[in-house]
């Protein structure tokens, strides 16, 4: 008997597919949406675009790849569109480049205000001095102070025009001013700034500021949609035209949407005359007050210390101008430059050595040393007096020497030793300014032939008397004198000394002992006249002597004239 079969049939291709279904399909479905997507990406912007902001972020804090791919794209594009459509940059960017502007126009004007500050700090006047107290009082700058109280002026009508059509839009106008017709004045500008830009061939940005019209001044300003301008009489300051501009600005801010729609009718810009009426300024000179008298004091004393500084200065100047003259009329100074500036002096010059003393002739003028600068260069001065004075401090001539200066020529004359004479010619030639040195009038003379000739002198007496009192006595004492002065002069140069005695003599007349005290007498009487002590190199003796009784019987009672005479005795002393 056949057995049963109990095994199962393999499941077919169906069953997989079906368990596949039931287990897998989810996943399969997110499958096949992601494999579409990926196909058709085109399709899917919607996703890119919720992406792309926080994909751009978290690349821009990675590195700068994003940055210098998209650079070049964004350049092109922005001048593409600079080229294309160049007014709506500049009005895009007015805005916000004309504050920046007017802040450097404010900052040049500053500036100008300074430099006025340091041009007119020195000016000296009344109102000067009123206006530089209210600078003080207010804290303002000087030349602010200045212009406030100079500068007049008044606005007397303000027009705003439409740029392209030159309608008017607004109109302004201060009381009493004579208006004349409004639409027919903006289109009269308006053709006057286009005509100079067409006829000068002005850049678009080019055009006219500023027009002249007789007492009044025309002041326009430019902007994207609009004109504004104000007819101005006087000098206004440079302030009005920063309140001009910032009108405009204003206008432009509130009024974009009314020029974009702007056809023609000019009452959708009504609400802009209270903005004209604000430009509508006035300046004008205030009431001088009286001047106070503490303003009087102020200047009564600043006049004072400049008539004292004045005068000071005057009296310095007159002595300056003193001391330069004596300093020009001293020999053996020379002036080269001279220069005043201020309170300070300055000299340059040429100064011998045996010139006087420029800085004892500063003191003697009256002038501050510490004012006066000086420098002097040592020269040789050719006046005759420093020549001769040069050569005598050179050559140091003896007593028995006269020198003399005769143009370029040195002359000596008189007695010396040899040994000078020789010496002197040597040095004669090192002195300067003198180009010849003539010593024939000197004698040459040495010690011994000086104190011979000495000895052969002698000096007479009368009879009965021991001082000296005539005419015969004072003159052989005077040659006596000049004997002995060039024997000092001659023991000086040559280092000896020598011993003089001087004898006093008497005739046969009288006793013995009257006649010996005579003699002393007359020996003394010459020792006190030739005064010894300039002579320092000789030693002086006086004696008294008679003659022998063997010589008076001689004589036989005979007086003689001879006799009573006092002579000299010299005795030398060469040096060791």
């Amino acid at each position: 008997m056949a057995q049963p079969r109990d095994t199962l049939a393999p499941p077919g291709d169906g069953d997989y597919a079906e368990l596949r279904n039931l287990l897998l399909a989810p996943e399969q479905s997110r499958l096949e949406q992601l494999q579409e997507q990926v196909e058709h990406i085109d399709l899917n912007a919607h996703n890119v675009s919720r992406l792309l902001p926080d994909a751009i972020a978290l690349r821009g804090e990675h590195d700068q790849r994003l940055t210098r791919v998209l650079t070049p794209h964004v350049s092109e594009a922005l001048g593409t569109s600079v080229r294309k459509q160049p007014q709506m940059i500049v009005d895009a960017i007015a805005p916000i480049m004309m504050p920046a502007i007017r802040q450097s126009i404010a900052n040049a004007l500053r500036s100008m205000v300074q430099s006025l500050n340091q041009t007119i700090e020195h000016s000296l006047s009344l109102r000067s001095m009123q206006w530089r107290l209210e600078a003080l009082r207010t804290g303002k700058p000087f030349a602010e102070i200045v212009l406030l109280h100079t500068l007049c002026y008044r606005v007397e009508q303000v027009f705003l025009i439409h740029s392209q059509t030159g309608l008017l839009l607004a109109h302004a106008a201060g009381d009493s001013v004579a208006v004349q017709d409004q639409t027919l004045v903006s289109g009269m500008l308006s053709a006057i700034r286009t005509f100079v830009q067409d006829s000068f061939g002005a850049a678009p940005d080019q055009v006219l500021n500023t027009l002249q019209v007789g007492e009044l001044t025309v002041w326009i300003e430019q902007g994207p949609a609009a004109i504004l301008a104000a007819v101005i009489r006087g000098t206004p300051p440079e302030q009005f035209h920063i309140h001009l501009q910032d009108t405009l600005t204003r206008i432009h801010a509130e009024q974009a949407d009314a020029f974009d729609r702007f056809e023609g009718d000019a009452s959708i810009f009504s609400g802009m005359t209270p903005l004209l009426e604000d430009c509508l300024q006035a300046q004008f000179e205030p009431r001088r007050r009286a001047v106070s008298p503490m303003t009087w004091v102020v200047l009564a004393t600043l006049l004072l210390g400049a008539a004292w500084w004045g005068a000071s200065l005057y009296q310095e100047r007159q002595q300056w101008r003193t001391y330069v003259t004596r300093l020009g009329a001293e020999p053996g100074l020379v002036l080269t430059a001279t220069e005043a500036e201020g309170r300070q002096y300055r000299l340059a010059g040429l100064r011998d050595p045996l010139a006087a003393d420029p800085e004892a002739l500063l003191r003697d003028s009256g002038l501050d040393p510490q004012k006066v600068t000086a420098q002097w260069s040592p020269y040789y001065a050719l006046d005759p007096a420093f020549l001769l004075t040069r050569a005598r401090h050179i050559l140091a001539p003896p007593h028995t020497v006269r020198l003399a200066v005769d143009g370029t020529r040195l002359i000596a004359a008189g007695t010396a030793p040899t040994s000078w004479i020789r010496e002197s010619r040597s040095l004669a030639r090192l002195l300067p300014g003198l180009d010849h040195y003539d010593d024939q009038p000197v004698m040459s003379q040495s010690l011994d032939e000086a104190a011979r000739q000495l000895t052969e002198t002698s000096i007479l007496f009368e009879q009965g008397r021991g001082d000296i009192r005539s005419p015969e006595q004072r003159h052989s004492l005077s040659g006596t004198m000049d004997i002995l002065h060039r024997i000092d002069e001659l023991a000086r140069l040559s280092g000896a000394t020598l011993t003089i005695r001087i004898i006093g003599r008497t005739d046969i007349v009288g006793g013995a002992a009257q006649n010996r005290r005579l003699s002393e007498g007359r020996a003394h009487s010459v020792l006190a006249a030739i005064h010894p002590e300039t002579h320092p190199s000789i030693t002086f003796e006086a004696h008294g002597v008679t003659l022998p009784s063997e010589a008076q019987g001689a004589r036989a009672a005979t007086a003689l004239s001879e006799d009573r005479r006092v002579s000299f005795q010299v005795t030398v002393h060469p040096a060791p």
